[in-house]
């Protein structure tokens, strides 16, 4: 296991871009053939959106070289489940249920907090929501979002395969929740485990009262937990 750790950490960089660069791929195509809105998306503006992606992303690899994964394994046997006697299967389910929630109060944070909305919303000023928002951050944010998920690695003890797990996971959420593409009745029985595009479309309402609604990344219980889930909006 722990020559598998290592040889995935070697490679987590490659394994995240392979995967991002596949799914953007993939739900461009979509947007395109099953669109759940018609609207158009110049190519400048999806340009722009990854160009920021691009950005945040060379910050984050300048200032971590190593990315979350070294950190974790340096961490190895600390943090909450080094206190606990789990089988590596089960700190690893552990570790990516504990990193959801974190990410889901995060979130969170960033709309109740003014001066992390002031970061946040340069996300949410995307009027045409497609698969390229879900890269449309402030570096700013970038870097507060990768200070807190850096924290909560290293009091949870998280394994690094798990936290390289949990990476390419939000990467491929983030990409899969702002896609236009159309899911139909699948979209409703999704919602009842995992965030979909409808049930992120609507945090992204320009009434106020739904952006303050469904904050989850990829579980969709954490909203239902804490009285933030909303199915459908008030009007079409």
């Amino acid at each position: 296991m722990a020559e598998l750790t290592r040889f995935i950490a070697a490679h987590e960089a490659g394994l995240r871009l392979a995967t991002m660069f596949g799914l953007l791929a993939l739900f461009l195509i979509l947007e395109r053939t099953l669109p759940r809105r018609q609207q158009k998306v110049s190519a400048a503006h999806a340009g722009g959106n990854l160009l920021i992606g691009a950005v945040n992303g060379a910050i984050i690899r300048l200032l971590v070289p190593g990315g979350l994964a070294a950190l974790a394994l340096l961490n190895q046997g600390g943090g909450l489940l080094g206190l606990l006697a789990l089988s590596d299967a089960l700190a690893f389910i552990v570790s990516l249920v504990l990193l959801d929630l974190v990410l889901y109060w995060h979130h969170r944070a960033f709309h109740e907090i003014a001066l992390l909305w002031r970061l946040h919303g340069a996300h949410h000023s995307d009027r045409n929501l497609n698969v390229t928002s879900g890269l449309r951050f402030h570096p700013g944010e970038a870097l507060v979002s990768m200070a807190i998920k850096a924290a909560a690695v290293l009091l949870i003890g998280a394994p690094a395969v798990a936290v390289i797990a949990f990476e390419i996971l939000l990467n491929s959420a983030s990409l899969f929740n702002h896609a236009n593409w159309r899911l139909g009745r699948a979209d409703t029985w999704l919602q009842k485990l995992i965030v979909t595009p409808d049930m992120h479309r609507l945090h992204h309402s320009r009434a106020p009262h739904e952006s303050r609604m469904n904050y989850g990344f990829f579980l969709s219980i954490w909203d239902r937990l804490f009285a933030t889930y909303q199915a459908r909006p008030d009007a079409p």
